[in-house]
């Protein structure tokens, strides 16, 4: 990846180009962990992240079942899917809410933990971005129907970094702008549901002798 590539653009004042792996801790060590095996514990599996909104909805599993095998985060990191398809539909989401500010998932997520100099939103904004994603898909390792990006594309890939105070000014407009949309997408799904039911409806009366 050029930096021509990925740094192009003039930038506002204050604002500079770097690489995730310089703001990011990407896939994090696991720590020691001294809970017992009956400890409720926050799981997300794929399934449990909406590719629409970049929401997990988390379970909760005991410790024991899940604390070998599967992926560790804490409270405010960023996952990232790095399994095709998941990946190119936007399966990505801010881990939060976690009991006791850990948690474990599905090993086809990639970590981000975000150092001092950026906030978790501002990660996931840039990284559920279509085009980045679609940039993505050409780093992609591993077989047809089993292909994964590498960590090292997050590593390097630029991400452009204003101050703390403007990342959060835009994250605030960013979020209320989503929500919206979802909340427009929501009844827009609802309205063609009912119009789908139509047909049907309008049948049922047909031959019971009510049109």
């Amino acid at each position: 990846m050029s930096d021509a590539a990925t740094a192009s653009g003039r930038l506002p004042d204050g604002w500079r180009w770097v690489r995730l792996g310089e703001v990011c801790e990407v896939n994090p060590r696991r720590p020691s962990i001294d809970r017992s095996d009956e400890t409720p514990t926050t799981f997300i599996p794929m399934e449990a992240v909406d590719a629409k909104s970049g929401v997990a909805d988390s379970r909760v599993r005991p410790f024991g079942e899940i604390k070998k095998g599967y992926t560790y985060f804490a409270e405010g990191d960023v996952l990232f899917a790095k399994i095709t398809p998941c990946m190119q539909n936007g399966k990505h989401a801010i881990a939060r809410d976690l009991l006791d500010g850990i948690g474990f998932g599905t090993t086809e997520f990639h970590v981000l933990r975000p150092s001092e100099h950026i906030i978790a939103e501002w990660i996931h904004f840039f990284v559920r971005q279509p085009s980045v994603l679609l940039e993505a898909t050409e780093y992609f390792t591993g077989s047809v129907g089993q292909q994964r990006l590498p960590q090292e594309y997050l590593f390097n890939r630029k991400i452009p970094l204003p101050p703390l105070a403007e990342q959060r000014r835009i994250a605030a407009i960013l979020k209320k702008q989503m929500a919206a949309l979802e909340k427009a997408r929501t009844a827009a799904e609802e309205e063609l549901d009912a119009i789908d039911a139509m047909p049907s409806a309008l049948l049922r009366k047909a031959f019971a002798g009510k049109v």
